[in-house]
Formats: structure tokens, sequence, C-alpha cells
């Protein structure tokens, strides 16, 4: 008998220990799957920079950041729920749905807030750690990344457009998703 009461002893000692251990690292996570709504989205390398819209190509306009704030609602995100738990992001003013423009000459992948009436695609939204996520294109399996302007007077204006990516980690591959 004393047997038994000692091995169900170490046995839940062992039970608890484990869900402890198991329970802290999600504690510890400092973000949260965003809610549909809408959002500011700032990258982690350019501080205090709102995306917003830039220059128009003809399928629509690409997705810029810049010292000066965006006019009107041309930097609030909309994000509504899309198949396997991913997210369609919505420009509100312009009521476009963000998509990929592949540039074939110079085989760049860019954000761009398409057309009225171009069908959405489907971004998975990550927890990137401290508080940031990475935006991913899951067609593209490339992630959202900040790419400073290499104009004369881009760095002054902090102009940077976002380009698809693959993953490396880096701080211009992480937004932080303020809800407005």
């Amino acid at each position: 008998m004393p047997s038994f009461k000692i091995l169900s002893a170490i046995v839940l000692f062992a039970l608890g220990t484990t869900s402890t251990a198991v329970a802290l690292p999600a504690r510890q996570v400092s973000c949260f799957i965003p809610e549909v709504g809408n959002y500011n989205l700032v990258s982690e390398s350019m501080v205090g920079e709102l995306l917003g819209v830039g220059q128009t190509f003809p399928t629509g306009n690409i997705i810029v950041m810049e010292k000066a704030p965006p006019q009107g609602d041309l930097g609030v995100w909309t994000l509504t729920t899309a198949d396997n738990g991913g997210f369609h992001i919505q420009n509100v003013e312009l009521g476009g749905n963000v998509t990929t423009l592949h540039l074939q000459e110079s085989n760049l992948f860019l954000a761009q807030v398409a057309n009225a009436g171009t069908p959405a695609e489907t971004y998975s939204i990550e927890c990137a750690g401290g508080g940031a996520y990475a935006i991913k294109a899951v067609v593209e399996d490339q992630v959202w990344t900040a790419i400073p302007g290499s104009l004369p007077g881009d760095e002054q204006e902090g102009v940077a457009s976002v380009e698809l990516l693959p993953a490396d980690g880096s701080s211009a591959q992480r937004f932080f998703l303020q809800q407005v």
C-alpha cells in the first residue's frame, strides 16, 4: 500500500510539473490572434511610420511607408476572416483588397491594394515575438518586408515599400497591429 501512495505521488508530481512547464510559455506570448476589425500597421524596422498607399500601377496601388502620416483612411486596414484561419486585408479608404503584384521585369513581389473587384488574397498573420506579427502571403510562401527606398531623399522622408520575400526573421519582416 505505501508503495502505491509513493507511486501516485510521483505520477501526480510529474504531471503537475509537466503541465506547469507547458503552460508557462503560453502565458509569455505577448501577441494575440488578431480580431476582425480595423488596424494601423507599423513596421518594427520603421517605428512610427504607418503603412499607407503609394504609387499607382495598372493593377492597383503599392503599399508604402513614409514619415508623413497617410491622408484620410489610407493608413487604415480592415482584417476579415478567410479560409483555414487566414485573413483578407482591405484598405479602408480605397476599398480594395490587398494582393501581390509581381513585376516581371525586376522579379519583385510587392504588396498592393488591388483595383476594385479584384479577389482578395489570403494572408496568415502569425506572432513573431515582442507583440509583433509576420504577415505571410500563403500562395507565394513569402512574408511582408519593409524595404527602404533607394531614391535621393527617401532616407530623409522615411520612404519604404512592402516587398514579399522569403522569411529571415528580421525586424523588417515584423509588423505591429494597432487596433483603431
